[in-house]
């Protein structure tokens, strides 16, 4: 359905970019997600990308608090850009730049008394969270951790930002990942399926009067922009993605799926030596695998010297599973988490295939570890 959108647009004569006019596309595009929140959103700005939308969470967030500090969780994953990657977990993505980030104070995971520590300065204009931290290892915010953020960044005057790249556009089984707390933020961000897997685009959502405090003068009005952002293409394939996933029954079908897969998976590891848990929502899920100790199963005995001290167990999985013609990945602050992201619209036998996959793969590293 997305492939026949894209292809209808780009046999037409609708200019790809409205330079400077409104694009009629990003105009209805915005609507349909303000309208899909429920709560007091008023602006959306596109971008091409995630990590653009987190840049310009922070830069609304710092402009219309007038505060210059930004706290978050570790082990987050927001993006590789400057701003973005101040705000990364520590470790491999942001060392090698540390000296010319940002100083943005890192708060523990769910930790509400360390967030509160952090905010009681005042000098913070934002608090960002995932509300499943994916790349530290399918992380799940508990309700009453995101309930507690909202009430403190009410009392100590800091918004609260919910990153949800990853969580968003019906991957935990709602349309947007908060709407499982109920806590609503001040902005969130989207991207990755929201151009439905076809085209690059991102968005962040504002609620009200966020976006005039940050840029509304003439003066002020562009000193965050995007060429690309919002254009035509982009904002069609989004639309028709909204359409797929807000079609009746859509997001129930995920839940289901992501229930009967996950229980299934939890039965077809249990008892083995090496699982230490398996976590999910929805359709997104990781599996925790104890390392393994074998000499012959250590990075420096298979050429790889230099990813010594990284879990191992997980990568072995996946090349497992690669043998099958069955495509994982393991998080990239840890690897012993492999995630498990199926398609939204993946079928029951696809399902089966994998538990039984990932059963003999974990069952062989235990027999041979």
């Amino acid at each position: 359905m997305i492939k026949e959108t894209l292809r209808e647009h780009l046999s037409g004569n609708a200019p790809n970019l409205f330079v400077e006019n409104l694009n009629p596309y990003a105009g209805t595009l915005a609507e349909r997600l303000i309208d899909a929140c429920g709560a007091t959103f008023e602006t959306v700005f596109f971008s091409n990308s995630g990590s653009e939308a987190v840049e310009a969470a922070l830069k609304t967030a710092i402009l219309a608090t007038g505060k210059k500090r930004v706290a978050h969780a570790e082990g987050a994953y927001h993006g590789t850009t400057l701003g973005a990657l101040a705000c990364m977990g520590r470790g491999l993505y942001r060392d090698d730049f540390n000296g010319v980030l940002a100083d943005f104070p890192e708060v523990p995971f769910a930790d509400a008394k360390a967030l509160e520590n952090a905010l009681s300065k005042e000098d913070v204009a934002a608090f960002i969270v995932e509300p499943v931290q994916i790349e530290a290892g399918i992380r799940i915010a508990g309700d009453e951790y995101l309930q507690d953020a909202r009430k403190l960044c009410d009392r100590f005057g800091a918004l609260l930002i919910f990153d949800e790249v990853h969580t968003g556009m019906g991957r935990t089984g709602t349309l947007f990942g908060w709407q499982h707390s109920g806590v609503v933020p001040d902005i969130f961000t989207l991207a990755k399926s929201l151009g439905g897997g076809m085209v690059p685009i991102g968005a962040v959502l504002m609620a009200e009067g966020l976006w005039r405090r940050a840029y509304g003068n003439y003066l002020r009005c562009e000193i965050h922009n995007s060429t690309f952002g919002g254009n035509a293409l982009a904002c069609r394939a989004a639309l028709k993605t909204l359409d797929v996933i807000g079609a009746s029954g859509f997001l129930a079908s995920v839940r289901e799926r992501g229930e009967a897969l996950y229980l299934r998976l939890t039965q077809a590891l249990e008892g083995s030596r090496l699982l230490e848990r398996v976590a999910w929502r929805g359709l997104l899920g990781g599996i925790k695998l104890k390392d393994v100790n074998h000499p012959w199963l250590q990075w420096e005995n298979v050429g790889l010297e230099e990813l010594r001290g990284r879990p191992i167990s997980g990568v072995l999985v996946m090349e497992r599973l690669a043998r099958r013609n069955i495509l994982v990945q393991v998080c990239a602050h840890d690897w012993s988490v492999i995630r498990v992201e199926p398609p939204l619209t993946v079928d029951p036998d696809a399902c089966a295939r994998f538990v039984d996959a990932m059963g003999e793969a974990v069952r062989w590293l235990g027999e041979n570890a």
